[in-house]
């Protein structure tokens, strides 16, 4: 969980948002909350304004995320098995996988492993790969292919792990890998090279590093877009770029700013964004320069983000994201459409605060959504269904 919380935040949201304090229910957009989108002007035709958030009810307990062997725990990265993986596999579509950031004695950014388990509710975690150059896992994500990639802030590192639970590739770079956080993979569309791509998160410097993973050759790794705060906390306390979502159907990187609440959105990042500083971020959060500046917007600013840190694609295109901060104890997601427009946020654990780490989404449909999630108070996977 985390362990700064900033008070006078959690007094800001409490002021407009007072009626969440004491139920798990979604609360619709209020008065006086920007959409900076929309004010810019842009045209976002294709933007769902259904609440998923508004339409979940039901929350149930999937299982446990402690792994049974070594006890590590704090549930970080968390990936959804959606198809059958080929070959040999322990992995089975619908599985979720998740990782581990603390180790038994909860000592933050210590944990070095991964689990799996069925994506329902009574299942229980079985271990999928332990080894140290996973130590601090902030994040996963998962390719066609069913490898999951961890970004390990305390190993410096970005591992790919085979749905066999073996490692097949381990991505080092001391210049520029010094605290992975946050992740994001993205796929080539026309072949290679350069090949599919894994952007990582940095939260030391605050830079967004593409590296293009390419077929048999050494992968490259390039600082496309810098600039992002970052607050330099110790593990538990981290907050920077991280929440990165990719939508391949309008060809959009999202990238949550945890630092100044922020949601920035990157147009044709794989086609564009692949020179050093192709986009420079302002030190508010809001503004872009570089050579590729044009392609770089304000999504979402402000409250109800509070230290957000996870995110989730939603089927209909909607993004929720998963708030670190607040004094009196929420633990809320905030829903966002592709225009930035805000649609609810429902807090979904009464517990301490920064319990919220991991969600993803499954489903075809807005009828059809779940959000999994990782909850740390209870060192677990939780679901929000209808």
């Amino acid at each position: 969980m985390r362990l700064n919380i900033s008070l006078a935040a959690a007094f800001v949201l409490l002021a407009s948002a007072c009626n969440a304090a004491g139920n798990s229910q979604s609360i619709p957009l209020q008065a006086g909350i920007s959409n900076p989108a929309e004010a810019s002007g842009q045209a976002h035709p294709n933007a769902d304004h259904t609440s998923i958030l508004k339409m979940l009810t039901t929350t149930a307990v999937v299982g446990s995320t402690v792994d049974p062997t070594n006890g590590d725990q704090n549930p970080y990265g968390l990936v959804y098995v959606n198809t059958k993986p080929f070959g040999k596999s322990v992995l089975k579509k619908g599985d979720l996988v998740v990782c581990n950031f603390n180790d038994q004695e909860n000592v933050q950014g210590n944990g070095t492993t991964v689990e799996y388990m069925p994506s329902i509710p009574g299942s229980s975690p079985t271990r999928l790969i332990q080894d140290p150059s996973l130590k601090g896992c902030a994040s996963l994500v998962i390719n066609s292919f069913d490898e999951a990639y961890s970004a390990n802030s305390g190993a410096k590192d970005a591992v790919g792990v085979s749905s066999a639970g073996k490692i097949v590739q381990t991505l080092k770079n001391s210049g520029l890998l010094v605290e992975p956080w946050g992740s994001v993979y993205i796929p080539s569309v026309t072949g290679y090279p350069p090949g599919d791509g894994l952007w990582v998160a940095d939260a030391s410097s605050g830079k967004i590093v593409r590296i293009n993973l390419g077929t048999g050759g050494k992968p490259t790794y390039t600082p496309v877009i810098s600039g992002f705060a970052v607050n330099h906390g110790v593990p538990g306390s981290i907050l920077g770029p991280s929440g990165m979502q990719y939508n391949p159907k309008n060809r959009t990187l999202y990238i949550a700013d945890g630092v100044t609440n922020t949601v920035i959105a990157i147009k044709n990042p794989y086609d564009d964004i692949f020179q050093a500083n192709s986009i420079i971020v302002g030190s508010n959060g809001m503004t872009f320069t570089g050579p590729k500046a044009k392609d770089a917007s304000v999504l979402f600013h402000g409250q109800p983000l509070d230290g957000p840190i996870s995110s989730a694609l939603l089927p209909n295109g909607n993004l929720v994201l998963g708030n670190t901060l607040n004094n009196n104890g929420k633990n809320l997601m905030v829903e966002i459409a592709s225009d930035g427009t805000l649609l609810a946020y429902k807090n979904v654990d009464k517990g301490a605060a920064g319990a919220l780490f991991g969600i993803v989404a499954t489903g075809t449909s807005d009828t059809t959504t779940q959000i999994y999630f990782n909850d740390d108070n209870a060192n677990n996977i939780q679901v929000l269904e209808k």
